[in-house]
């Protein structure tokens, strides 16, 4: 049965939740009682004040979850709401759970983000936190898309996307080669100068990666044909089409001899 605090807004109380959950429910006053983890996402303002408009209605209708030192786990946007509510929060105690454990049970109305996942296997907690923390120090030397610099680092063998975002939000993100990673970053970061559009979209950047592989490529010689012929990128719809196009552009108007062609190994 939802109960009335004395101040016009509703929270759960424990017969609420007898028939479905196992735990006990339990009601602090003193928010100041419970902690919030450093290795947890950000608190987002918007988001707190959607659930006060929400709890505000219909009150809590669900507990936060924390562990035996009050450390919260799941829902600290919720008691954030309650906090500004003035009101009693609701929350269930999840026995020899650790921080280790907030990407696992975080179930909030708020999805988690690629920078939450960051910010969480990022700290000392997580065993596989190294790279985690270069991939920060990547991202903030080369300032391109997400999705670019994890391709990046995965290596030109892991291109298609995937298996590698699911990894790193399982906490297993691997760096392969950090030195080709470098290299090729910043031969994107190059054409983005020259050509900001074509480097925001991603099947030219996997186009460019691939054919600078080819033989007799030449980053130098690239640069200056899309600087030039930029307006030649038409009509493109896969990353074949990237790949043709990329290789007319580089030959353009280039003697014989120095022309690239699309035979090489793996490509």
């Amino acid at each position: 049965m939802t109960k009335n605090n004395g101040g016009g807004v509703p929270f759960i109380t424990p017969q609420d939740h007898v028939k479905y959950k196992p735990y006990k429910v339990f009601y602090e006053k003193n928010l100041t009682k419970f902690s919030l983890l450093d290795n947890n996402r950000n608190i987002n303002k918007n988001h707190v004040n959607m659930l006060v408009v929400s709890i505000r209605k219909k009150g809590q209708l669900m507990p936060i979850v924390v562990n035996e030192e009050k450390e919260v786990i799941e829902g600290q946007h919720r008691l954030k709401a309650c906090e500004e509510l003035g009101i009693p929060v609701a929350y269930i105690i999840m026995a020899q759970t650790t921080s280790k454990d907030i990407s696992m049970i975080n179930n909030s109305q708020k999805s988690w983000h690629t920078n939450d996942y960051l910010k969480h296997f990022s700290h000392s907690s997580h065993n596989n936190n190294a790279p985690y923390k270069k991939f920060s120090e990547f991202k903030e030397l080369y300032p391109l898309s997400f999705t670019l610099c994890l391709m990046l680092l995965c290596g030109l063998k892991h291109m298609s996307g995937a298996p590698e975002h699911q990894a790193f939000k399982a906490g297993k993100f691997k760096i392969e080669d950090w030195n080709a990673a470098c290299k090729n970053a910043g031969h994107l970061i190059e054409l983005k100068g020259k050509a900001p559009n074509l480097v925001g979209m991603q099947k030219f950047c996997v186009a460019f990666l691939k054919i600078s592989r080819l033989d007799k490529f030449s980053f130098k010689t690239y640069l200056k044909q899309v600087d030039k012929y930029q307006s030649k990128f038409i009509r493109c719809h896969n990353v074949e089409d990237w790949i043709s196009t990329s290789i007319y552009v580089y030959n353009f108007r280039l003697p014989k001899a120095q022309r690239i062609t699309n035979k090489v190994e793996g490509f």
